[in-house]
């Protein structure tokens, strides 16, 4: 017999955009009834976020290196004790971080289980519509009001799904989703950093030396100059990743390479399932393990070698006449070919 998930209470707090203000706005929060359209929506959130939420975050320590998280104690606190003033201070949290550039939200706390002896946290926010916030009662929300609000704009939001199997013990990390961004980031700031005091469990410097290592090893054992070539360029187009939070197999497929040069990148990692973790690109220390120059003389030539070895693989002899210069090396054809260059 299969287990069921069941969502067992549900939250939900108006949530203005109010970074820097003081005092801070009064939120609206109501008990989500145990029945209803509303209800059905957010048990379908919840039955979907162990498989939908696939970003691994951590808790961050304090500045001093301590495992104290503000934001942690309180949404463990809402945990152990569903009730709406315990909730509310996950609310009053993020709205402390919300700019206007993210406008009024809508979040929803969601408590239950998706196996036996496993208790799980929702965290979810949702746009709110600017145009209903007059029908908001003071210090109160209408389940009318949340499903006008939710039911528009049901397919864009933010979760993060906490799992544990002693309640007591807390959480130490969790997994996450964002559906709201379009742009080079699979995880906004504030939402991760900012709200939770969180962090991507796979460091960006950690995740790119890893990218980095594994186009290295794929040009160093492609079988063919046409597809070492091919990875060589990738190197240039992954600089233009700087700065980007996704996977590693999300940063491969969108440079379109060949079927052929992204399973060489992807079959070069140590592990499989380490494509998939999200990381922020650090184009510093992607050069640092990855860079190949690439030297074009006027007579046609291109000589290329990875960076750290072109001056141990190509012999320099400066000429008398101004920018010329002599190459050469040695070595044993291991490939040799025709191509269009364009």
């Amino acid at each position: 017999m299969g287990y069921t998930m069941p969502l067992t209470s549900a939250h939900s707090y108006l949530v203005h955009p109010a970074k820097g203000v003081d005092p801070q706005p009064a939120i609206s929060g109501t008990v989500v009834p145990a029945t209803g359209a509303l209800r059905r929506m957010l048990t379908e959130l919840f039955e979907r976020a162990p498989g939908e939420c696939t970003i691994p975050i951590v808790f961050a320590p304090d500045e001093n290196g301590n495992q104290n998280n503000p934001c942690r104690d309180d949404i463990e606190a809402y945990a152990r004790n569903p009730r709406i003033d315990l909730g509310r201070k996950v609310a009053e949290r993020l709205q402390a971080v919300t700019t206007h550039r993210s406008g009024l939200g809508l979040l929803f706390l969601l408590r239950g289980s998706h196996a036996p002896r496993k208790e799980s946290i929702i965290v979810s926010r949702f746009p709110a519509d600017e145009g209903v916030v007059a029908q908001e009662n003071a210090g109160n929300l209408s389940v009318e009001f949340i499903e006008r609000v939710f039911m528009k704009n049901s397919k864009a939001y933010k979760s993060v799904h906490f799992r544990t199997s002693d309640i007591r013990a807390g959480f130490k990390e969790g997994t996450a989703i964002d559906k709201q961004l379009s742009g080079p980031r699979d995880l906004s700031d504030y939402w991760i950093a900012d709200f939770l005091k969180s962090d991507l469990r796979t460091t960006g410097p950690a995740g790119t030396r890893r990218l980095a290592e594994a186009l290295r090893a794929a040009v160093k054992s492609a079988p063919s100059s046409g597809l070492k070539q091919e990875l060589v360029s990738a190197t240039q187009l992954m600089r233009g990743q700087d700065g980007a939070t996704r996977s590693a197999r999300a940063i491969i497929r969108r440079l379109g390479l060949s079927t052929e040069a992204t399973e060489a990148i992807e079959s070069a990692f140590p592990r499989r399932d380490l494509i998939d973790e999200a990381f922020r690109f650090d184009r510093e220390e992607f050069e640092r393990h990855a860079t190949y120059r690439t030297v074009e003389l006027d007579n046609g030539a291109l000589l290329t070698a990875e960076d750290s070895r072109f001056k141990d693989i190509f012999q320099v002899e400066r000429l008398v006449a101004d920018n010329r210069a002599r190459y050469s090396t040695e070595g044993e054809v291991v490939d040799q070919r025709l191509r269009k260059t364009r």
